[in-house]
Parts: C-alpha cells; structure tokens; sequence
C-alpha cells in the first residue's frame, strides 16, 4: 500500500468518525425530558421548582425552576415548550458531569435571555471543570430574545468534567433564562473536508493504475 493511499484512508476515517460524533453530549439540554416530574412544571402555564430532573441536579440554592411556553406569556423556550430559570425563591446552580470518550476539540453553546428589566438582576454564570467559564448578564426588552453563547476548549480521552450553571444577578426569585444547552465535537474545517476527497480520489486513480501495470 502506498504512503498516498495510507493517508487517504487515515483522512477518510477521520471525517467518518467526526459526523458520527457530532450530536451533543449533554443529557436533557433542552429540557424537553419531564419524565418522573410532578407539579406546576409539566403543566402549560404552571412551572415547577425541583431538586433535580432529568440530567441535571441542584447545586445549591432553591432549586432548579422549570417553566414553559405559556408560564409568563413573555417568553417562548429557545427550543422545544420547556426552559430553565435559577432564581426561583433565592439564586441557585445546576449541574451534570459529563465523560468525554474522545480527545479532541469541542464546542459548549447554549442560549440565554433576561427575564427583567433591572439591571444586573438577570447574569447567568456558567463554567466546565477548569476548562471554561464566564457570565452573561442584560435586560429584559420586549419582545423577548434569545442570545447564544459559544465556548471552544479542548480535552483529553476519558476527561470527566462538570458543567455548572448557576444564578449570578440579585437574589429576589426572578433572574435569567437557560436553554439548548449542547457540547459537540469541533467540526473538521472545509479545507480538510476536501483534502480527504481529493486523497481518497488519488488512492483510487493509484490502485487502478497498479491494477493495469498488473
């Protein structure tokens, strides 16, 4: 086998096991499982304060709130009917671990909204292990939106990292909106998407030459 094909193949396997590992590695980031959930927060209009739910846990505080898209008549959920807030009774954190089976470069996104037009009533903190962190704070201005925050970082095979969130405005039971949250591979960039084909298309024309000379 020729060094040319060789690398084809190392090229080609990587862009397979890329698309393979694309989807999201975080459990429930939309909040769309309610399964085992009593209370408010699995009725449209209500909403729910929980020690825990599916994926996530309380840090500290009251607990994590879950509302819906008819819980305030202001905001709609980024994704899906349900979304989180983390300044129900007093301000409060959530958190989940996540295993990473691959090396490599990943993505941390989700989005975020104001609930009220106070200032510095409405941060949401966020943080990975030791890998990110960061705060987002803004008010409420109608109609409502949704603003997405991305994080890039890099991890070893076998890393177990948690990713928090946790309220950072006043604590007064109204504060900011977390939705869609996702962690995925870095997709590979376009160069090396064509890099692949064109080494894959020089094994081929390589081995039908080989197989003429024959």
């Amino acid at each position: 086998m020729s060094i040319r094909t060789i690398s084809a193949g190392l090229v080609v396997a990587m862009l397979s096991g890329g698309a393979a590992s694309a989807a999201t590695i975080v459990q429930n980031g939309s909040f769309e499982d309610v399964a085992g959930l009593a209370g408010g927060g699995t009725n449209r209009g209500g909403y729910g304060v929980y020690d825990a739910i599916p994926g996530w846990t309380r840090g500290d505080g009251a607990g994590i709130e879950l509302q819906n898209n008819a819980t305030l008549g202001t905001h709609d959920a980024q994704d899906g009917n349900w979304y989180v807030e983390l300044d129900s009774d007093s301000n409060s954190s959530m958190y989940q671990d996540i295993t990473f089976a691959s090396a490599g470069s990943y993505l941390l996104s989700f989005f975020y909204s104001p609930r009220t037009a106070t200032q510095n009533d409405n941060g949401i903190g966020y943080s990975l292990g030791d890998k990110v962190d960061g705060l987002i704070d803004a008010v409420y201005q109608s109609p409502a939106t949704w603003t997405q925050v991305t994080k890039s970082f890099t991890v070893d095979a076998g890393e177990v990292l948690r990713l928090s969130f946790f309220a950072g405005g006043l604590s007064n039971s109204l504060g900011g909106f977390v939705d869609n949250v996702s962690i995925a591979p870095v997709p590979l960039p376009g160069s090396l998407l064509l890099l692949g084909g064109a080494l894959a298309g020089s094994g081929a024309f390589a081995s039908r030459r080989r197989k003429k000379a024959a």
